[in-house]
């Protein structure tokens, strides 16, 4: 490559296949930096841009030789050269991310993952919403730390008021056990909450029923917290004293929410501008293999041993849990969990001696099971409201109870999509109207907002196919950011968006939380650090080693050189042909029909074999792997560059191949152009300019 200024490049036209889907004028990206591809025959002064270039005439090329009195377009017609400009980084065209217009290429290739993949149609089934039974009123119930009475009970008590005694849920030492505390008699309307947790029993004299018992979930007012805001301030080397709010979710793939949950994802996505990571790559087997790296830094086996029954277990209190340094920043924090028994910190692990963070919500969940002795529940309800409402109002009373005050919250709920990703759907619409309050009420401008799944779905079936072996590997990962954050932090949102493409892991967005309260500066991201922050530049060098990924959890694709000659190389090709052909037949009067003249460059793209052969953890703990020998079936990608004939054009096409059905596939978006078309296709721009690159007009003379 020729240095020709701080600005401008010369690279031979033979390195065009880089820039393959750019026309002359349009902006890509290339590594961290917006590049401009100027063709031969447009860089002349009527040209914008070459006024820009032309002020670079008089520079060295190999330190010696000058432009003297030539021009830019006549030396790049006698060197056989195309002009590449680098744009401002900040610039605001848009641009769309390319892997073709990589330089260098990216290491880790992500698979292209269909929405509407026949395998996984198999799996979907609609569900409706939850509709609790409203002959199960709540007689009570919790406002903003205070409790409210129903105004139907006190309507038909006025003459003989109800008597309603509370009982404060205690949780015991360790985290398996609770127990009702003493009785606070006679509460009355807008009594003060003393306790999150707490069963009401009331008593009226007259009108069935004639008593009524549940337990109830609400934020009191803590005094620690407040003494903490007031004495702590968030640091000065973070971000605004932004708050983070994380909602996870089990057994969720990116593929999986996109299918299921249209409503919370439209509106995340389209009102909000939230922005989904495409190569988030699970690290491990199961939820703990998640989030022990996302919330300590960690993976399980690098902290003591709190297995139960296992020799020198104890609980998970002493690791390194990213809450407690947001509590030294001045952060609320809570952590909650919808699961008793599937808990994955209580499951196999001894989970924790200690309340973890000021708001815990497992308490709640033990108080339901201790309360089942005495009171059933419709499926998905509890009372008159569904159980995934509960967990969503919880954060939610957490916002109203301390309004914009910085927070770090991080709940995880596993109860509807652990066993069937379909069950979730019940809570699609809830979840999108839960997010529109938190935005309505302003508190979205002051919470950085996540979205997760743990891994895609497990079952057997599921991981029978290939995409669903991928699915599983590539959970859902989303960010939101407050309007302003863009404004006030360019950069970091610049890597943040070139990130969505690139190869990301739990430890990353434990890096990531980590800058929310202590940011580290922007730039490239080190591959020597397992964990890189999303506000850094995810190098495109980085494979799966890099992130600490073993083989079998890596959903990279790995890509191996072919000869051109190889016959699943030819037919991928003629494949391609008899797709542009077709494109181009409602004008064949005007457009020759192509034929393969020859194949350059071929290559085929596979997931890995570890990967393939994958079938499941052979042990509880999830830490050793079970492997098949079946490893056929998956889907073949081959990558193939050609030319046609008449007029030389040259493609590079991706095509699709499955080895069950032994048919090849290709779509118009997997096509590219590499070589200028100049004239050619003069005949169709006034029909159809949109087929401009595949038409080659009858009787063009090149």
């Amino acid at each position: 490559m020729t240095y020709l200024s701080p600005k401008v490049y010369i690279v031979p036209l033979q390195m065009v296949k880089m820039y393959r889907n750019l026309s002359c004028g349009q902006i890509v990206w290339t590594g961290s930096k917006r590049i401009l591809k100027l063709c031969r025959n447009v860089v002349s002064l009527k040209n914008l841009f070459a006024l820009f270039l032309i002020s670079l005439f008089l520079v060295c090329i190999n330190n010696r030789i000058l432009f003297g009195k030539f021009t830019l377009s006549t030396y790049l017609r006698k060197s056989n050269m195309l002009a590449v400009m680098v744009v401002d980084e900040h610039s605001k065209a848009s641009v769309t991310p390319d892997k073709g217009a990589t330089v260098p290429a990216q290491k880790c290739v992500l698979p292209k993952l269909e929405v509407n993949d026949t395998e996984m149609k198999k799996f979907y089934s609609p569900q409706a919403p939850v509709k609790c039974p409203a002959v199960e009123i709540d007689w009570v119930h919790v406002d903003n730390g205070t409790l409210k009475f129903h105004p139907e009970v006190t309507k038909t008590s006025q003459n003989r008021p109800i008597t309603c005694n509370v009982y404060p849920l205690v949780r015991k030492p360790g985290d398996d056990t609770v127990e009702w505390g003493a009785k606070i008699p006679n509460v009355k309307d807008g009594w003060r909450l003393s306790s999150d947790f707490f069963k009401v029993e009331c008593l009226r004299p007259s009108k069935f029923p004639r008593s009524y018992v549940d337990i109830h979930i609400g934020v009191a007012p803590n005094a620690a917290v407040e003494k903490r805001f007031s004495e702590t301030k968030p640091p000065a080397n973070g971000l605004s004293g932004l708050s983070l709010l994380v909602l996870g979710f089990d057994s969720m793939s990116r593929m999986s929410w996109i299918r299921r949950m249209r409503k919370t994802r439209n509106y995340f996505i389209d009102t909000l501008n939230g922005i989904e990571m495409e190569g988030y790559n699970i690290m491990g087997d199961g939820t703990p293999a998640a989030l022990f790296p996302m919330l300590t830094g960690k993976h399980e086996t690098e902290m003591h041993e709190a297995r139960r029954k296992f020799k020198g277990a104890k609980p998970v209190d002493d690791f390194p849990w990213i809450w407690k340094d947001f509590e030294k920043a001045g952060y609320l924090t809570s952590w909650a969990d919808s699961e008793v028994y599937m808990a994955p910190f209580n499951l196999r692990l001894l989970g924790f001696q200690n309340p973890p963070t000021d708001y815990f919500m497992r308490p709640y969940y033990l108080g339901v099971e201790l309360l089942r002795k005495m009171k059933k529940y419709k499926p998905y309800c509890r009372g008159s409201i569904p159980i995934h409402k509960i967990w969503l109002n919880w954060p939610r009373d957490l916002y109203y109870m301390y309004g914009n005050k910085p927070k770090f919250m991080f709940h995880f709920y596993a109860t509807l999509s652990h066993q069937d990703n379909n069950e979730l759907m019940k809570a699609d619409e809830d979840l999108m109207l839960f997010i529109q309050d938190l935005e309505k009420r302003g508190y979205l401008n002051q919470t950085i907002l996540v979205i997760l799944g743990d891994h895609g779905a497990r079952f057997a079936k599921f991981r029978a196919s290939v995409s669903g072996k991928l699915e599983e590997r590539l959970p859902y990962l989303a960010f939101r950011f407050p309007p302003w954050f863009d404004r006030k932090y360019p950069k970091l949102m610049s890597n943040f968006k070139l990130n969505t493409k690139r190869l990301v892991t739990a430890l990353d967005v434990h890096e990531t939380f980590k800058d929310v309260i202590r940011f580290d500066g922007a730039g490239v991201g080190n591959l020597k650090e397992r964990g890189i922050s999303l506000f850094k530049e995810i190098p495109v060098e980085r494979d799966c080693s890099h992130a600490n990924i073993s083989n079998h959890w890596c959903g990279c694709l790995n890509w191996d050189s072919l000869p051109v000659d190889d016959d699943k190389v030819l037919a991928a090709a003629n494949t391609a042909i008899e797709f542009i052909n077709n494109l181009t037949s409602e004008y064949r009067p005007l457009c020759a029909e192509l034929n393969l003249e020859a194949v350059t460059l071929a290559s085929r793209v596979m997931p890995n074999k570890d990967m393939l052969k994958f079938k499941q953890s052979s042990d509880f703990d999830g830490r050793v792997a079970e492997f098949t020998e079946n490893a056929d079936n998956a889907t073949v990608l081959y990558q193939v560059t050609f030319s046609t004939e008449p007029g030389h054009g040259q493609f590079e096409v991706t095509v699709t191949y499955s080895p069950t059905t032994e048919e090849m596939a290709v779509v118009e978006k997997e096509i590219s152009r590499i070589n200028e078309y100049g004239s050619a296709p003069a005949c169709i721009m006034d029909k159809n300019r949109q087929l401009r690159q595949y038409c080659y007009c009858k009787g063009h003379k090149s």
